[in-house]
């Protein structure tokens, strides 16, 4: 597939979809981007990394394909009338959290099938297109989701993009996606938020206690800079997974508190060696998962 002769239409202009836009500038023909805050249309104009910005409508009959790239309680309207606006073959995908919900509602859509339910495993604290970078998503796996509702067209193109900006595709239900998303992504963030305000509540005086923080919860905390505008339709749509996740959390933590408590030490040691070799895997895999990506690419 030849994608530099295709228009690539951005609706949302934050850090993925201006990453996005600046991973993809040269590789495209042209970038036309739509924000309702037009401080990030005009950033993402004066860095190059959009060619012009338009309307919903306008990007709808000009574009090959759109990327939807807005907090996830607006995604389904978003497609939805850049679907019934479209000229002939556009494709449409998103960069959503959460999977299952979205695909739901756009289930019957007479153009379902030009629609690809996507979501990138990237990004970082910061929030707009000031924090965006061409290479957020090089080395990252991306999630393309329930792929037999598209077409083998609307597939190819969007894991094609998503390949030009340095991704993993890997494919998966949506309803699962879901699952896992609640454990590895979505707990970490209230987990975060929870430490955040644990610190703020604490008994000593909090300019203090941050004057004292340092790497362990700098770490921790990161994610707390998330906006709640994001999170909160995330956490919506994805409730009952998140709860789960939430419980078992919550779980261990009154295991652990329990062991301290009965000076249970060596039980406590058991978990905390648990813990160690979770951590491991964990980057044991991503170790893999590069050096498999290198050889793809050297491969291809």
């Amino acid at each position: 597939m030849n994608f530099n002769d295709l228009t690539l239409g951005i609706i949302g202009l934050g850090q993925i979809g201006a990453s996005i836009a600046a991973g993809l500038k040269g590789k495209v023909k042209t970038t036309i981007g739509y924000d309702i805050n037009s401080n990030n249309t005009n950033y993402c104009l004066s860095t190059g990394y959009i060619n012009s910005a338009s309307t919903l409508e306008r990007i709808a009959q000009e574009s090959d394909v759109v990327a939807v790239a807005t907090p996830v309680n607006q995604i389904v309207t978003i497609v939805h009338t850049l679907l019934h606006r479209a000229k002939q073959n556009l494709v449409v995908f998103d960069v959503g959290s959460v999977k299952a919900a979205i695909n739901e509602n756009l289930l019957t859509h007479p153009m379902r099938g030009q629609f690809v339910s996507s979501h990138p495993m990237a990004g970082n604290s910061g929030q707009g297109p000031q924090c965006a970078s061409a290479n957020l998503f090089s080395g990252k796996l991306a999630f393309i989701c329930d792929e037999h509702l598209s077409t083998i067209r609307s597939v190819e193109m969007v894991a094609g993009l998503w390949e030009l900006l340095g991704a993993r595709i890997e494919f998966a239900d949506s309803t699962e996606h879901d699952r896992l998303m609640s454990f590895v992504s979505h707990l970490p963030q209230l987990a975060a938020y929870a430490l955040a305000n644990s610190v703020a509540n604490n008994p000593y005086d909090i300019s203090n206690t941050l004057k004292a923080a340092s790497s362990g919860f700098d770490s921790m905390t990161r994610l707390a800079q998330s906006s709640a505008n994001m999170w909160i339709p995330i956490i919506h749509q994805n409730k009952e997974n998140i709860l789960n996740a939430l419980s078992e959390l919550q779980q261990q933590l009154r295991q652990m508190e329990a062991y301290i408590r009965q000076n249970n030490y060596s039980e406590l040691q058991t978990l905390i060696a648990r813990a160690n070799s979770v951590r491991i895997a964990f980057e044991n895999q991503q170790n893999q998962n590069i050096i498999n990506h290198d050889k793809q690419k050297v491969k291809n």
